[in-house]
């Protein structure tokens, strides 16, 4: 399969190219926030699973901030590995640019971001778009979509 890196940016130009003009987009919703354990990460980490990327704010002290965020259409693969209790996600770019890899997150909730990235990556892929207002909805489906069968 083709999967091209379709980003904002790169939309953007292939619209200017064709002389076309750029339709203004709606902002993304939230679908999910998770946050690092805290007594684990001294600083934690919030990852922001929203309809159109991925977010994740990486503090490293007091008032200090690094933004990264991937949008769904470039993402490459979403790793996830637990333990007992805690997990790790590790989301992969096409485009080789940043990725995402925050630790010390609940075992229950790695499933859950694992199932949410994926969903939102295939339907981001497949271009199909769900047109639900209810938010809880539009999760539920974008997690079954993405989750994997292990039995």
């Amino acid at each position: 399969m083709d999967y091209l890196a379709r980003s904002d940016i790169w939309q953007s130009d292939e619209a200017l190219k064709a002389g076309q003009a750029v339709p203004p987009t709606n902002q993304s919703r939230v679908l999910a926030r998770f946050r690092q354990i805290f007594p684990l990460a001294l600083f934690p980490d919030d990852l922001i699973v929203e309809e159109l990327r991925i977010v994740w704010v990486r503090k490293d002290a007091p008032w200090s901030e690094e933004v990264i965020s991937i949008i769904a259409t470039d993402i490459a693969s979403v790793d996830a590995s637990v333990g007992p209790l805690f997990g790790r996600i590790h989301v992969k770019s096409l485009t080789g640019g940043p990725e995402i890899l925050v630790d010390n997150l609940l075992r229950g909730d790695v499933y859950r971001i694992r199932c949410l990235v994926e969903g939102i990556a295939l339907a981001a892929r497949a271009g199909f778009k769900v047109d639900v207002e209810d938010l809880e909805t539009k999760k539920e489906f974008l997690a079954k979509v993405g989750s994997v069968k292990l039995h």
